[in-house]
């Protein structure tokens, strides 16, 4: 399938600016699309992908999150728990009112397009996938991953997780966080209780990094070393994520051993 970048882009920007830019939020998921799509495209070029497949990783990027803009505007938060999954309204948005077509003609990766986009949030990819399609969802998955990172370190966490700040600097890490962190696993959403339950949450998502490019682009921009080095004012808090930074430094480290 052939995609011209600039007629993808073009469109991307044309759907944007039913959205007001000037609004922080807007902005934020604007820029979180561009780092995404070139995320993506390191790892394809990573795994030696074809030039086409290295183009469908990237606009696989460019268009993860089309319905985050959609979710600010009906609910003023990116909080899926208590608005709507975001994933799906990108998939929906695309697949399902047509809007696909104004990014490619040809709609013959529309089925892979749409799977990998739909599941780029969810906890576990389903085992039905094809090869070829948990290649695509894992490269996207990872490259929303990384960049989640540096979100969480550039914009003050009451603005994304909706908290109060004070609460981020007080709160216990919850039992269940602790124990999916200090298993390798990633924060199950479902256990988050806490403010600071979120950013160990995020800090989880390094365990499901899949390719070794994708680690490696993770431990070089140093966003996750910065969250882990967090400094709480609950002494609880403080020895909880002690362990959680040996946890993610042990994961790591026999990653790329």
């Amino acid at each position: 399938m052939r995609i011209d970048r600039n007629k993808v882009k073009n469109a991307f920007d044309t759907y944007v600016s039913n959205y007001d830019k000037s609004d922080v939020k807007i902005l934020l998921k604007v820029e979180h699309t561009d780092r995404v799509a070139g995320l993506c495209e390191q790892i394809a070029e990573s795994l030696a992908l074809s030039g086409e497949d290295t183009d469908l990783a990237w606009l696989l990027g460019m268009l993860h999150d089309v319905g985050r803009f959609e979710q600010l505007r009906r609910f003023n938060t990116f909080t899926d728990a208590v608005s709507v999954n975001h994933a799906a309204l990108s998939a929906d948005i695309l697949f399902r009112e047509g809007r696909i077509r104004d990014y490619v003609i040809d709609p013959g990766e529309d089925a892979l397009m749409e799977k990998a986009i739909r599941l780029h949030n969810v906890y576990a990819l389903p085992k039905s996938l094809s090869e070829r399609e948990r290649m695509f969802c894992s490269i996207l998955r990872d490259a929303d991953k990384i960049d989640i990172l540096k979100v969480n370190c550039d914009i003050p966490m009451a603005e994304i997780y909706d908290e109060p700040e004070e609460a981020f600097y007080e709160d216990d890490i919850s039992d269940a966080v602790l124990e999916d962190a200090l298993a390798f696993r990633n924060v199950n959403r479902a256990h988050t209780k806490t403010s600071i339950d979120h950013l160990v949450g995020h800090i989880s998502l390094a365990f499901g990094l899949v390719y070794p490019e994708s680690i490696r682009l993770a431990r070089r921009q140093g966003y996750l070393e910065q969250m882990l080095n967090f400094k709480s004012r609950n002494p609880q808090t403080c020895v909880r994520m002690k362990k959680i930074q040996e946890a993610v430094h042990l994961y790591l480290d026999s990653r790329t051993a």
